[in-house]
């Protein structure tokens, strides 16, 4: 009998331990950090600071996004407010799952629209510390993932998780992510190249509920090998879930000519 029970306890053990997965949890974390609500605006005020220097380079701009399917394709459309020499600068993002996301810039000093290869998904967004990539966010099912423990960050109680890219590219060798166990918003994201050096460390601060969704007010990118880092603040006056945006608002025509209903 004894044995019996034993053997009871070890497989429920087993289960419990394995109930919560690692594809589990960064799936979680990335409807969570993506995906809150059918759709969504927000005003965000995105700070550039140099290597050196204390003083940022500000940028205001507006985030439209419409989701498509859960956890699964989205549309994003940002338009820049400030400072002028950027003012009406817009960007146009169709995100897919088994292709490359389909982006679009237009420059309105030039009064061009730019094509952003899928390539260039690492490349520095609108010159800050955070990608193209990073604005839409990567998808879960482009990487395997592995639990690597459990513990306190922050005084919040956090799963840890290690990603690797399922193809090899060309910055990314893998990323460690603290993930938090009550709202699954990723409360830290380690990123190492092929060096195994950390090139890069993504930060959430200031979590709030905004409509019933836990909303990252604050995010931080820093490049410890560059000595750069860029905050994004979002004005909790002007961030909304559920608004109804028609996916016609997310078109090439929108980058010449905003939907400004939406972006004041």
């Amino acid at each position: 009998m004894k044995s019996l029970i034993v053997a009871l306890f070890a497989v429920l053990v087993s289960f419990t331990a394995f109930a919560e997965s690692a594809d589990d949890v960064v799936r979680k974390a990335n409807l969570a950090a993506y995906y809150p609500g059918d759709d969504g605006s927000a005003q965000l005020l995105m700070k550039v600071y140099r290597k050196g220097s204390e003083k940022p380079i500000s940028k205001l701009f507006y985030m439209l996004r419409k989701d498509l399917a859960e956890g699964g394709e989205q549309l994003f459309f940002t338009y820049f407010v400030r400072p002028s020499d950027i003012k009406r600068t817009t960007f146009l993002v169709k995100k897919y799952i088994d292709a490359d996301d389909f982006r679009r810039l237009y420059i309105p000093a030039s009064d061009k629209i730019l094509a952003i290869a899928g390539s260039r998904k690492q490349d520095p967004f609108m010159g800050s510390d955070f990608s193209y990539e990073d604005v839409s966010g990567r998808h879960f099912s482009k990487d395997n993932h592995s639990m690597e423990g459990e513990e306190t960050y922050n005084n919040r109680a956090v799963f840890i998780t290690e990603s690797v890219p399922k193809v090899r590219e060309d910055k990314i060798a893998r990323m460690k992510a603290w993930i938090d166990k009550e709202t699954y918003i990723p409360l830290k994201v380690e990123f190492y190249n092929h060096d195994n050096q950390v090139y890069k460390v993504y930060e959430s601060g200031s979590i709030q509920t905004v409509s019933g969704f836990p909303t990252i007010m604050k995010r931080t990118m820093t490049s410890p090998l560059e000595g750069t880092r860029t905050e994004i603040l979002v004005n909790p006056k002007k961030v909304q879930y559920n608004i109804g945006l028609d996916e016609e608002l997310f078109s090439e025509r929108s980058l010449k000519n905003p939907p400004m209903k939406y972006l004041n």
